[in-house]
């Protein structure tokens, strides 16, 4: 299972004092959550604020307990990030109508 994101920063090793030279990006999430995530070291020199991402939600194999990886494993650009956003974007939204709809609605008798 994958999830869409939107970088809004990128942490790379030069930005602050670092233990390692792991990248990491804060995203928002298509359902309005905000993470810190790893970004793999492949994408690491090419990921950039603004850009869609997917995000790998598997579990991590080397975890016995089913945690998901949370690594950034795909940048999307151009039709299909707005494609893939949208899709997501327009079910949650779909949602929080429908919450606001029964939270709206009282009985009295």
């Amino acid at each position: 299972m994958y999830h869409p994101g939107k970088v809004i920063e990128v942490v790379r090793p030069s930005d602050a004092p670092s233990s390692d030279t792991s990248v990491q990006a804060t995203l928002r999430m298509w359902d309005e959550n905000i993470l810190t995530l790893l970004v793999a070291p492949k994408l690491a020199a090419k990921i950039k604020s603004g850009q869609t991402v997917l995000v790998d939600y598997r579990p991590d194999p080397a975890i016995r307990t089913p945690v998901p990886s949370h690594v950034i494993v795909k940048i999307l650009e151009g039709k299909k990030a707005e494609t893939i956003w949208g899709a997501y974007r327009e079910m949650y939204d779909k949602q929080r109508r429908a919450q606001a709809a029964n939270a709206a609605q009282s009985y009295i008798g």
